[in-house]
């Protein structure tokens, strides 16, 4: 049984490192423009609206998590 499980962990890892390395290998050419979005995008990320947004989709999974765990359903 622990080989069983071992392999499957195997075979995930290889399957996040594949595609990571894909991924990578993809974006590699836009890696130089990162640091200009990134503060392009940074008034978004600092304004009350997206700072309450996030704060309010932490709390619904929690809630969520909560009532799952509760055996509500």
């Amino acid at each position: 049984m622990a080989m069983k499980r071992f392999l499957l962990l195997l075979a995930v890892a290889v399957v996040g490192f594949v595609v990571a390395a894909y991924i990578y290998m993809l974006i590699e050419p836009y890696l130089p423009m990162l640091p200009s979005v990134a503060l392009s995008l940074l008034p978004i990320f600092t304004s009350g609206w997206f700072i309450a947004g996030v704060i309010g989709a932490i709390l619904a999974v929690l809630a969520l998590i909560a009532w799952a765990y509760s055996g509500g359903w």
